[in-house]
């Protein structure tokens, strides 16, 4: 790092000075060496939040709630983003006309700013879930076993993009009987995948995702009869603070809150406990699901998408909603021994949200915010100091994604660096995570992350 001792407002400025071009931000991106070490593919995907033009637009959405001249680069992200729309297919909440949807709500702000482009956003959300709906249940027509992440997952599946139209329909400018049927369907599906499914004669919760649905060869070798995610990203915790945030729009359908306290009960039947105190694992195989005894130990991060911060946001936000103190207090105990725990074991890398230091200080911060407790309120100081460490003035957007890539066992730099300029992998995101908490502000950007 070469940049002299920053606060948080000059890292956010710094940030925001260097993705302010749209053109510039693509180009420098888009370049052919800025590849995914592991999966080869070039570090750009113009329509997605993770590491393009809509992830970079909730930066500048955000800022224009106290900053008139934000909205004007915001808008040039979101007109450029508009562009790549026809070669965009759509791929859950964070890539598509979905996250396109997501930034534009963002910015719209109380002025209510892109109606027009909200409304068609909107339409062709509510087409395209029920499409994946109408397929979910035809496979399940056939007697097909098990679902898939794109069943139910917050990132690429029916949870994200649910958290859309639950505030589609809560906009005059969005709303239309289309959303209303869409999002009615939709939290149907999330509250039916929490019934229990028999498998092999045994009985397993509803988002068991067997071997064949595996996303990946390595989890079909380390799952071989299915494995269950506790995850934010990609796990139940997901569904779990979608459906919250339903239930706090008005949903109080009762099978909403059955799905919530099964949800609840199971993920607090799941927590570990190591010398720091309790935690989350990351994913359970079967075995472990069916064995008379929970196992001393299980691989976890201490990150947004997998760990018991994301797992502690989820519990503690349902147990403020359904008046449960004792999900809160779980919860509050959970983080506060993760930010104990040695931070050698903490698997995160570098600056950004999803498995680094902006990920889980926002996760702290919005719960110190809504609970006060001072050990968390210490450990936003702490953290904050951690990301603002590795802000970079060599690196094209002030912050760079730190990735792990195949020889890094055999290699004295254990990670790869890539200039990311998108909300989830990118300096956007390291940014949004250095602002205030503001509880009350219409659509927050960190509602895409389940945390709102």
């Amino acid at each position: 790092m070469t940049t002299a001792a920053l606060d948080a407002p000059a890292a956010v400025a710094l940030v925001a000075a260097r993705l302010a071009d749209p053109a510039h931000t693509a180009a420098v991106a888009s370049r052919d060496d800025n590849r995914d070490p592991v999966y080869g593919h070039v570090m750009w995907g113009p329509l997605t939040l993770a590491n393009g033009l809509p992830g970079v637009a909730l930066l500048y959405g955000e800022l224009a709630r106290t900053d008139e001249d934000a909205r004007a680069t915001a808008h040039r992200h979101l007109t450029a983003a508009a562009r790549a729309m026809p070669d965009a297919p759509g791929h859950g909440l964070y890539s598509g006309p979905a996250a396109l949807l997501a930034a534009a709500q963002t910015c719209a702000g109380p002025q209510g700013h892109y109606a027009l482009l909200r409304r068609r956003l909107a339409a062709w959300l509510a087409e395209d879930q029920l499409r994946r709906l109408e397929a979910f249940d035809a496979r399940h027509a056939t007697g097909a076993r098990g679902v898939d992440w794109a069943s139910y997952d917050l990132v690429n599946g029916i949870a994200g993009t649910t958290r859309l139209l639950l505030d589609s329909a809560a906009s005059p400018d969005e709303r239309s009987p289309e959303v209303d049927h869409a999002l009615d369907a939709s939290l149907r599906h999330l509250a039916r995948l929490t019934e229990p499914v028999r498998v092999d004669g045994r009985e397993l919760p509803g988002w068991w995702v067997p071997a064949e649905l595996q996303p990946t060869d390595r989890d079909r070798r380390t799952y071989p009869r299915g494995d269950l995610n506790l995850g934010l990203a990609h796990g139940i915790a997901g569904p779990l603070a979608v459906l919250t945030a339903a239930h706090r729009a008005g949903h109080d359908d009762p099978a909403l809150g059955t799905a919530i306290h099964r949800i609840a009960d199971w993920l607090l039947g799941w927590q570990l406990q190591d010398d720091a105190g309790p935690y989350w694992p990351a994913r359970v195989g079967v075995d472990d699901e069916l064995a008379p005894r929970r196992p001393e130990t299980l691989f976890t991060r201490t990150a947004w998408c997998y760990g018991t911060p994301g797992v502690a946001a989820a519990l503690f936000q349902a147990g403020r909603e359904l008046d449960r103190p004792a999900w809160r207090s779980t919860a509050i105990t959970a983080l506060r021994a993760a930010l104990r725990r040695d931070e050698s074991r903490w698997a995160i890398e570098g600056a950004t949200v999803c498995h680094g230091y902006a990920g889980l200080l926002r996760i702290t911060a919005r719960l110190a915010a809504a609970d006060g407790d001072p050990d968390l309120l210490a450990g936003c100081a702490r953290l904050t100091a951690k990301v603002l460490e590795l802000a970079d003035d060599r690196a094209p957007f002030g912050f760079r994604h730190l990735m792990r890539f195949p020889a890094a066992l055999r290699s004295p730099v254990p990670h790869r660096a890539v200039d990311t300029a998108g909300m989830l992998e990118g300096a956007a995101g390291v940014a949004l995570s250095l602002l205030p908490v503001r509880t009350q502000d219409p659509l927050p950007w960190d509602r895409t992350l389940g945390l709102a």
